[in-house]
C-alpha cells in the first residue's frame, strides 16, 4: 500500500473512502486538477477537512488513489471480457479492445484530466499493473498460441497489450485537439484489426527487427 493513505478498517471508512474518491472524480471532471483541494473534495463529499486529511497525507497521494481506482477498474473490465474461454485468438483481442471501450464509456471523461497531473512516479506499481494486464492476455490467448506467427508467442502479445492500452491513453488525451472522427467502437474495430494481423502474419522469410 502507498505509504501516506491509511487503509480502511471499517465498512463505514471505506465509505467514507469511496465518497473522496468520488467527489475528487467530479472535481476534476468540471474544473480540472485546479478545482482539487482537500477543501473542496471535504466539502464535496460533506466531510470536514481533518476526515480528508486523517485518510489521504497530501493532496498527491489523493489523486494517485483516484488514478490507480482507474486503472483497478480497467482491469476489472478486462477480467470480465476474459473470464470465459472464447474460440480464437481474434476473439480474445476483440475481447481486449472491448475492455478499453467499456472502460473508456465508464472513465473517458476523467482521464485527460488524471492523467494530466503530475505526480511522482512510483515504478512498482506501474510495472505491476503492466505485467497484470499482459498476464490476462497471455492466460486468454494460451489455447490460441499457435495462431501468432512469430517466434516468441508471449512476449508478442504482451507487446499488443501495450500497443492497445497506449494507443486507447494517446487518443483519450489528444482527441479534443485532434479529432479522428472516430467513435470508440469504430477505434476498436481498426486497432483490433491491426492487432491481429501483427500477431498472424508469416514474417518468417522477413528479416528480424533490430
Amino acid at each position: 500500500m502507498t505509504v501516506g493513505v491509511r487503509a480502511p478498517q471499517q465498512a463505514r471508512s471505506r465509505e467514507t473512502k469511496a465518497k473522496l474518491l468520488a467527489a475528487t472524480e467530479d472535481l476534476l471532471i468540471e474544473g480540472g486538477a485546479d478545482a482539487v483541494t482537500m477543501g473542496a473534495v471535504a466539502a464535496r463529499a460533506e466531510v470536514s477537512v481533518g476526515t480528508v486529511y486523517r485518510r489521504f497525507e497530501n493532496r498527491e497521494l489523493l489523486l494517485r488513489a483516484v488514478k490507480d481506482r482507474m486503472l483497478a477498474r480497467f482491469g476489472d473490465r478486462l477480467t470480465a471480457r476474459l473470464r470465459d474461454p472464447l474460440a480464437d485468438l481474434e476473439s480474445v483481442i476483440n475481447a481486449c479492445t472491448a475492455a478499453v471501450v467499456d472502460w473508456m464509456a465508464e472513465s473517458g471523461r476523467l482521464l485527460p484530466e488524471i492523467f494530466g497531473v503530475r505526480l511522482r512516479p512510483v515504478p512498482d506499481q506501474r510495472a505491476e499493473g503492466l505485467a497484470a494486464l499482459r498476464r490476462l492476455l497471455v492466460e486468454a490467448a494460451a489455447p490460441h498460441r499457435e495462431a501468432v506467427r512469430l517466434p516468441d508467442a508471449d512476449a508478442e502479445l504482451g507487446f499488443i497489450s501495450r500497443i492497445i492500452t497506449a494507443s486507447a491513453m494517446h487518443r483519450a488525451l489528444s482527441i479534443e485537439a485532434a479529432p479522428d472522427g472516430m467513435t470508440w467502437e469504430q477505434w476498436r474495430i481498426r486497432t483490433a484489426l491491426m492487432a491481429v494481423a501483427y500477431l498472424t502474419t508469416d514474417r518468417s522469410s522477413a528479416p528480424d527487427p533490430p
